[in-house]
């Protein structure tokens, strides 16, 4: 099932995760704290051990949740997507309530989250996914929600990172860019966009999501390739990145 962050397989109704230990120690406090309002995969053996080049290891195995991914659009309308967007920016709302775990504070995007409130965002803590995308979030044959997965990227912040995290991967990733003029791809961004309400981010959440794309993308896009984020960035700080 790929993954940057670890190694993921599936098989019948499990999920089997491999992975640094804090990674899957956060994934899972972060999935025990969003189940009370989303589905989340449920962790059912855990087990640490020492790989052949001496690294500590984890490895998680989860209940697999039903559902496709909300970016499988095949054999949809316009309209059926743009209500799958509708539904996801809900689930987005739902979780910006969630109170933070204790043991996601420790998380490396906490900092960069806790960095947003020295440049004046103010909001409570919660916790972030801050890897909210079409790829991430689980829909069944109704379109309705049936999962969120991939918590390597949890975090503790003010709720509307999240949102501007999002916000930032639907309309400046190259990869969703390429594909901005198509019909369905267009619908999914204006559903989520208008439920989660996208437009009404403020400019420092917006520059936060900015400076962590370019961060998290550097790499994949060296040169010009994401001057377009940077351009961004300055139209919500005045400043350079």
């Amino acid at each position: 099932m790929g993954g940057t962050s670890g190694q993921t397989w599936a098989c019948g109704e499990h999920v089997l995760r491999i992975g640094d230990p804090d990674v899957l120690d956060r994934e899972r406090a972060a999935m025990a704290a969003a189940a009370g309002v989303v589905p989340v995969p449920q962790v059912l053996q855990r087990a640490r051990y020492v790989d052949a080049q001496g690294r500590a290891r984890a490895a998680s195995l989860l209940t697999r949740l039903p559902g496709r991914p909300a970016g499988d659009v095949r054999g949809l309308s316009s309209r059926q997507v743009r209500r799958r967007g509708e539904a996801c920016g809900a689930v987005q709302l739902a979780l910006a309530v969630v109170a933070p775990a204790p043991v996601v504070a420790d998380a490396p995007n906490s900092a960069l989250a806790r960095a947003a409130r020295q440049r004046g965002l103010a909001g409570a803590d919660s916790l972030l996914h801050l890897d909210l995308h079409p790829l991430n979030v689980l829909v069944d044959d109704a379109g309705e929600v049936s999962g969120v997965v991939d918590w390597a990227n949890t975090a503790v912040g003010p709720a509307v990172l999240d949102r501007a995290r999002t916000w930032s991967i639907l309309t400046l990733d190259p990869a969703v860019l390429a594909r901005r003029d198509e019909p369905r791809v267009a619908a999914m961004v204006q559903g989520w966009s208008d439920a989660a309400g996208f437009e009404a981010l403020p400019a420092p959440a917006r520059a936060w999501a900015c400076r962590f794309m370019l961060d998290d993308l550097a790499a994949r896009h060296p040169g010009d390739g994401l001057a377009h984020v940077r351009r961004c960035l300055h139209a919500n700080t005045g400043t350079g990145p």
